[in-house]
């Protein structure tokens, strides 16, 4: 309480914790030591050019089998996994003689000494602070390294499941359009069909020549019973031409199929049964073209994963060139300066008593 209390030895103890605390900013030296990345997306290595050149279609497929390009905040939840964390510290050895007891402790002590952030434009930073530049700069690189790796996995796991799904999808879009074809021939081969435009086109042009022709032949006949008797042989053969073309127009209203295939009656009963055949089969073709190019773009994204990086370095690790402090100390130090402002120049001013137990000992 004496030190309290007596100003003067109050004001030597804040000068000797200002002064110690002052040489604890500065000792030991603390270094930082940063690195930069951006990853990098399918379109940054010209795959979505490359594909987008094979259809249209496939830039919806891309975005359904994760070709779209990954928000940031999935990079940075990677880059502060604990895969990316065991891995720092098995590539340094900090778990073991001369490192940490324990994985967690390790753990721990990576957490506190490294800082992983985003920058404007979508850019990784890795921050570590350590008193020794050395280690600094070794943790940094061995962070940036897990980082990338750990990124690479994923985007190659990514790009095998994409790789099975199509490979699957590609597969049964084959054996649908064979199992629809053969079905489609079959019901050809079986009603003597060809195209449903060629084959309709052809039936109708049938029927209107015939009642082309009948219309002909009645003016012919109204003008030969004008001029000519019934027994003009004439007029017996134009009656019966009108009459085999009335035959054959009625034979076209009721089903029936011939060596040309089936008339327009007999082709409406089944036009409806062809058409879903024809449907199925076009629409399994469509679906075949589909995953074919498809499976293309996933080859070619495999071929990417391969041989390219999915991340792209910046700035490699180093050291910062300022000069740096150790912010508890220089914390402690200012709330330290506010202490001494209060109790040597705000409270006398103000009348605070600050003497601990004066109003006990008046009593």
């Amino acid at each position: 309480m004496s030190l309290i209390s007596d100003p003067r030895r109050r004001r030597i103890g804040y000068a000797a914790l200002a002064i110690l605390l002052a040489l604890l900013c500065v000792f030991p030296q603390p270094y930082v030591a940063r690195a930069k990345m951006v990853p990098q997306d399918n379109n940054s290595i010209g795959l979505g050019s490359m594909m987008n050149a094979l259809g249209g279609q496939l830039q919806g497929f891309a975005a359904l089998f994760g070709g779209a390009k990954q928000p940031i905040d999935m990079y940075l939840a990677i880059a502060r996994g604990t895969e990316v964390t065991d891995a720092v510290i098995a590539k340094l050895k900090l778990v073991g003689p001369g490192g940490y007891a324990s994985q967690n402790r390790a753990r721990t002590a990576l957490a506190k000494k490294a800082d992983i952030h985003s920058l404007t434009g979508g850019i990784v930073e890795v921050e570590v602070r350590s008193h020794d530049s050395a280690q600094a700069e070794a943790m940094t690189r061995a962070y940036v390294q897990a980082i990338s790796d750990r990124i690479i996995a994923l985007g190659r796991d990514r790009v095998r499941r994409k790789r099975d799904v199509v490979q699957q999808r590609f597969k049964e879009a084959a054996d649908r359009v064979v199992k629809s074809e053969a079905a489609l021939n079959d019901f050809r081969r079986r009603n003597r069909l060809a195209e449903p435009e060629a084959q309709l086109g052809s039936a109708l042009a049938v029927r209107a020549g015939l009642e082309a022709q009948l219309q002909a032949k009645l003016v012919e006949l109204q003008t030969l019973q004008r001029f000519q008797g019934e027994e003009n042989p004439q007029l017996q053969a134009v009656q019966s031409e009108v009459a085999s073309l009335r035959t054959q127009i009625a034979q076209t209203t009721s089903p029936g199929s011939g060596a040309a295939g089936p008339n327009v009656a007999g082709l409406s009963e089944v036009s409806g049964e062809y058409l879903d055949r024809y449907r199925d089969y076009r629409f399994a073709q469509a679906l075949y073209e589909v995953y074919a190019r498809s499976s293309e773009e996933v080859a070619v994204e495999t071929l990417a994963a391969e041989t390219a990086s999915d991340v792209q370095l910046i700035e490699a690790p180093r050291l910062d060139a300022d000069r740096k402090y150790n912010i508890p100390a220089v914390a402690l130090l200012a709330l330290l300066i506010a202490l001494a402002l209060f109790t040597e120049i705000y409270a006398p001013a103000t009348g605070i008593d600050l003497r601990f137990g004066r109003k006990d000992a008046a009593q």
